[in-house]
């Protein structure tokens, strides 16, 4: 097998490590409330999956410190990118697509909302501090 040929398996394989570690269904509750529901699955070519996102308020500081449960309708994701350990998405909801990424972190991983600058002039304007990362389980480890 030639250099190049072997160079191509060890990447394909690594990157298909990858994109295994992030499989599964993960989510995020407070409270006993799960407010976060993300499925993902492995395809040959990349990740596909669904999210379910329940209604947060984030405390001065950007902690979650009250939530509404998850929809039982997830919405497609889709911009699905992945680079090291770090999975990057969007998800229509009604007129808004909202941008996210998904940091693994051991066992477990983070999800964090991605905003463009004109989000973050709003949400300072309405005073609402950005909300920082919110920690995801995988469920059936």
């Amino acid at each position: 097998m030639s250099l190049v040929m072997l160079a191509l398996a060890v990447s394909l394989t690594a990157n298909q490590t990858g994109r295994q570690a992030f499989a599964g269904t993960w989510i995020a509750t407070h409270g006993g409330t799960t407010f976060v529901r993300l499925e993902l699955r492995v395809l040959e070519n990349g990740i596909e999956g669904t999210i379910g996102l329940g209604n947060i308020h984030v405390d001065r500081t950007g902690v979650v410190d009250e939530v509404t449960g998850a929809p039982g309708n997830l919405k497609p994701i889709f911009d699905v990118t992945l680079k090291d350990s770090t999975l990057s998405f969007a998800s229509k909801d009604e007129h808004d697509t909202d941008r996210f990424e998904v940091v693994l972190t051991g066992a477990d991983a983070e999800i964090r909302f991605v905003f463009s600058d004109l989000d973050r002039q709003a949400l300072a304007a309405e005073g609402v501090p950005v909300p920082k990362p919110i920690r995801l389980t995988k469920l059936g480890r």
